[in-house]
């Protein structure tokens, strides 16, 4: 009789407490008012996310429920939180319309809302008035669309395609030609090196789709480095600079390399006596940069603005997104329709990638995978913000040109682009693909290598 009685109360719980949220006895939040500059369209979706996102995605706004204090509620609820924020935060201004979504924000939400991830089933099993019905998901599909279509990147794009998470590189650029040819000159100067035998073009040559292709960098008197050296192709649209995001821009970056004892093994001072003791420096200098002429601060900014030239237009896929269908083969474009399915909420943009940092291994432990001993650079935004939650977090990195920038991952363990995709399927998407799948994929990723200079880039 007792188990009967056990039973019965067990099972009164499991229907109570989520009753208790679709009643609402666990509070509400009070709407947030939508700027009266709003479109209807973006109103609408608002007032959708204001009731079903807020609790996991807003800090300061989540609603506990009644039963948040019990044991095994309070952890599954605190997973859920920690988790959602991990993937994007929304707040007030964000819901008001005062601030845009992001291309991240955009590009996660239309994720989870097409593949039916959010909010998750086992918070839904206790939340039923937090589920979207088709009616909604329809409205934010389409309001994401209709943000995409006025980004900046997407001026030329043909009107069928501007509401992709991938945009076409633009064709030209608008950067001064003379300090792009300054720059040119010393980002391959071995005069930056503290023994004159590398150049910043020794880990990332333009002939080896801008990395050195192996699998960690090698530095001064042969020293090898910790990490995997990313392309400096379409760098320009990196959020930030190197795997852990330490350098803010391309400048910074440059700057860093240099004076790495690992790396180019030099000191700035030395560099810039050298680099005035040449007669064609002292000139560009005095006539690009006539105030202060050669110093740490001009040398890193011509070899940025030269970064900034490095373009790589024109590839099969930019064409498509351009209005030549016929530009992808079928098979490429099934592989598309899948990696926007599992892949375009991290590589999305017209890099598709270094837009945002994601940890490596969301849905499996990749460092167990791997099977190596763990190395300092496998902490990676931990190693800059020392923040837990940024342990094995790094930027995203780039695909374009992927099929000449291996080998690949941080650590440069994967050489395959085959092998690649099935280990991020694993680790990333929770998904283990079929060879059709990774066929289709890899026929798709092929399509992105791109032209520097007129010519289509080789790993040869």
């Amino acid at each position: 009789m007792k188990k009967i009685w056990f039973f019965v109360l067990f099972l009164a719980c499991l229907i109570a407490l989520p009753l208790s949220n679709l009643l609402g006895l666990n509070g509400k939040n009070k709407s947030i008012p939508i700027n009266s500059t709003a479109s209807i369209q973006f109103s609408q979706v608002s007032k959708i996310l204001q009731n079903k996102c807020v609790d996991c995605h807003s800090p300061n706004m989540t609603r506990m429920p009644i039963y948040a204090n019990l044991p095994i509620a309070k952890q599954l609820i605190e997973k859920d939180i920690k988790e959602a924020r991990q993937r994007f935060i929304l707040n007030k201004n964000n819901y008001s319309g005062e601030e845009s979504f992001s291309p991240l924000m955009l590009a996660r939400l239309e994720n989870v809302i097409n593949n039916k991830k959010m909010p998750p089933a086992l918070y839904l099993s206790m939340h039923w008035s937090d589920s979207l019905n088709s009616e909604e998901r329809t409205q934010i599909l389409n309001w994401i669309k209709s943000e995409r279509a006025i980004y900046p990147w997407s001026k030329d794009t043909v009107q069928k395609n501007k509401a992709e998470p991938v945009q076409p590189l633009p064709l030209t650029t608008d950067l001064d030609d003379n300090k792009v040819a300054l720059g040119d000159k010393l980002f391959h100067d071995t005069l930056l090196s503290g023994d004159n035998t590398l150049s910043c073009a020794s880990c990332h040559s333009l002939t080896k789709g801008g990395t050195d292709q192996l699998s960690v960098a090698t530095g001064i008197r042969g020293q090898q480095g910790p990490i995997n050296s990313p392309t400096v192709f379409n760098a320009m649209y990196n959020l930030a600079q190197f795997w852990d995001g330490r350098a803010k821009d391309l400048q910074d970056q440059a700057a860093g390399p240099v004076a790495n004892p690992g790396e180019m093994g030099a000191i700035w001072k030395k560099v810039i006596e050298r680099l005035k003791q040449v007669p064609e420096y002292q000139n560009s200098f005095s006539q690009l940069y006539p105030v202060s002429g050669i110093t740490k601060a001009t040398v890193t900014d011509a070899i940025a603005i030269f970064e900034k030239s490095l373009l790589t237009p024109n590839s099969k896929f930019d064409r498509y997104l351009r209005g030549n269908d016929e530009a992808l083969s079928l098979k490429e474009k099934k592989g598309y329709l899948l990696f926007k399915q599992d892949c375009a909420s991290c590589h999305f943009g017209p890099a598709l990638g270094g837009l945002s940092y994601e940890k490596m291994g969301i849905e499996r432990n990749y460092f167990a995978m791997r099977g190596s001993e763990m190395t300092e650079v496998d902490d990676g935004r931990f190693n800059v913000t020392k923040r837990e939650i940024d342990r094995h977090v790094f930027k995203v990195p780039v695909l374009r040109n992927i099929e000449v920038t291996y080998p690949y991952f941080h650590d440069g363990s994967i050489n395959n682009l085959s092998e690649a995709i099935l280990i991020m399927g694993a680790v990333q998407v929770g998904k283990k693909y079929n060879d059709e799948q990774v066929n289709q994929l890899v026929s798709f990723l092929k399509t992105l290598t791109g032209e520097y200079q007129g010519k289509l880039l080789s790993s040869k």
